[in-house]
């Protein structure tokens, strides 16, 4: 009988008893560094739940359950006899005061229940906090799970589990019996981050804006030889386990007043990545991009000369050179150290309207990247039609487009790694619960942007940039740094207020770390000066550079 129909029976009698049925969540799983540090995790707890009527099935078990649950939780007693006597035929009464228990706390309780059996109807739904044991470390790229940002959002899929259900039902002596489907936790993720790199780096942008301020501030630092994202950070850090909270910008009367949307607005502006999300235009740093385009088709040449007077004129519009500067003659390595506006301007005029889009979109500006972080901004560039002789010269020296950081980066380090792109990333690889591996990123070139041998020719016109032209400001004994300056006048232009950059590598001939610091309106009264990002950048790449195994030679 029980062969061939033992489940019909069963339903029967389980159709006639008190029946139960409840969820049980899915651990989410963990986010670990590169270190295997945990940088987000869940943490089990429990809410308590009550079934009145089993509490009251027998006269002698209504007291000593709550005498137990007010003795182990604190509970207030008025309230719990009260949602008891409110509910005396039901089996389900979650207690508000009851929820996100500890798990030494409820097996205490079980304990109890164990060796009296006089506490009924007592039982408990596991489910998880989201824990940030770093705080605000790598908020921008964390995100969390309802700020719709980060690797939080992107990765949901994998991090999320499949939850159980426990099926139950209360025995004649009002006993709860259970039968349970388990719960599928969640996968890990381990991130390419480095949690000291970041810890180190978000302590340097706070330094700075507390001594200078800055309307924005972000640093990204890449392995060029793959585009793994080794830190990224910004000065609109938060804490993670509070992330609602904006008393760290505004006043308790000014939150007061906000609408919702206004306070929606100022969330998204603390989780907003600046990193990722915000276009700006590059100014010079984009040099390299240009003369990158033209050495390889052929436009302009190593052997090429300049001549620079401070100014020169496109159409009806006179371009100048930073702070009308006039270099003279000038070897193409001359205009990239000297920073040259004016050479820049011939370079990208020489190169045409074709091959400036067509690097453009080789470069991966004006798209996203595809990089693996929610909320992705793309900038905006020119169109190919767009590109007339005075957009073609301003642009050529990264004025009049706008680029991502990410996107800077990601172009930036084919550049200097030989000519191929690939695509930037945090993801290290993708472990299961057990703790094995079941996915490793695999960094695969998307393109050739540049020839080696055009690469090498930059590396080396940017090492001659740190060593004698604009970006001297961080040469560091011991290390040999390449980059490229930029000071880009923000519109409109009437407010004199700039963003300032430094874009760089070491070493110098075998690139191991790529780094971009970008300062947007350093509060100062002339903020037209590059050697802000370079002196941050060489106050952070001091300390860092060590922690990611590059020394001092």
């Amino acid at each position: 009988i029980n062969h061939d129909s033992g489940d019909k029976y069963k339903k029967k009698v389980l159709a006639r008893q008190s029946y139960s049925n409840t969820y049980i969540k899915a651990k989410r799983g963990t986010i670990l560094d590169c270190n295997n540090i945990a940088m987000a995790k869940s943490i089990r707890v429990y809410d308590m739940v009550l079934a009145p009527d089993a509490i009251l099935f027998k006269d002698d078990y209504l007291e000593p359950t709550v005498r137990a649950i007010v003795e182990t939780f604190n509970i207030d007693e008025e309230k719990l006899r009260k949602l008891i006597l409110e509910n005396k035929t039901s089996q389900y009464a979650p207690v508000v005061d009851g929820k996100e228990l500890d798990a030494n706390t409820v097996k205490e309780f079980k304990n109890l229940m164990s060796e009296n059996s006089k506490i009924k109807g007592v039982y408990f739904e596991e489910g998880f906090i989201r824990n940030y044991p770093l705080s605000t470390v790598a908020s921008d790229v964390l995100g969390t799970m309802n700020t719709s940002t980060g690797a939080e959002t992107y990765f949901s899929t994998y991090l999320n589990g499949t939850d159980g259900r426990t099926f139950g039902y209360f025995d004649s002596d009002m006993s709860l019996e259970r039968n349970v489907k388990d719960a599928i936790n969640g996968n890990d993720i381990v991130l390419t981050l480095d949690s000291n790199v970041q810890k180190i780096t978000e302590e340097k942008i706070a330094e700075f804006c507390e001594k200078t301020g800055c309307e924005n501030l972000g640093v990204i630092i890449m392995d060029p030889s793959d585009s793994s994202v080794l830190a990224m950070a910004s000065n609109g850090s938060y804490d993670l386990n509070d992330a609602q909270n904006l008393e760290k910008l505004y006043s308790k009367e000014q939150i007061k007043s906000m609408t919702t949307q206004e306070k929606s607005d100022a969330l998204y502006s603390i989780w907003n990545n600046f990193c990722i999300s915000y276009g700006y235009e590059p100014g010079s740093t984009f040099k390299p991009f240009t003369i990158a385009a033209a050495l390889e088709e052929g436009s302009t040449r190593d052997s090429s000369t300049f001549e620079c007077n401070a100014k020169t004129t496109v159409l009806d519009r006179t371009i100048r050179c930073a702070n009308s500067v006039k270099h003279g003659h000038e070897t193409l390595e001359d205009a990239v150290a000297n920073s040259c506006n004016i050479a820049l301007t011939k370079i990208g005029l020489s190169l045409g309207r074709s091959n400036f889009y067509k690097y453009n979109v080789l470069f991966g500006f004006g798209k996203k990247t595809g990089i693996d972080l929610a909320d992705e901004g793309t900038g905006i560039i020119h169109t190919k039609e767009g590109l007339n002789p005075v957009e073609l010269a301003t642009s050529s020296f990264g004025q009049t487009q706008t680029v991502t950081m990410i996107q800077m980066m990601s172009a930036f380090c084919s550049v200097i790694n030989g000519g191929q792109y690939y695509k930037p990333h945090v993801l290290k690889e993708i472990r299961n619960a057990s703790g094995d591996v079941i996915e490793k990123y695999q960094a695969i070139p998307q393109r050739q942007t540049v020839s080696k041998e055009t690469s090498a020719l930059l590396r080396k016109y940017m090492l001659q940039t740190v060593e004698g032209g604009t970006a001297k400001d961080i040469k560091m004994k011991g290390y040999k740094i390449a980059g490229k300056t930029g000071t880009a006048e923000k519109r409109p232009i009437s407010e004199n207020n700039y963003l300032v950059s430094f874009i760089g590598f070491t070493p110098a001939d075998n690139p191991k770390v790529a780094f971009y610091v970008v300062i947007d309106q350093p509060h100062v009264k002339d903020q037209s000066h590059s050697s802000y990002a370079t002196k941050f950048a060489k106050n952070l790449m001091k300390e860092v550079l060590p922690f990611l195994g590059v020394y001092k030679k």
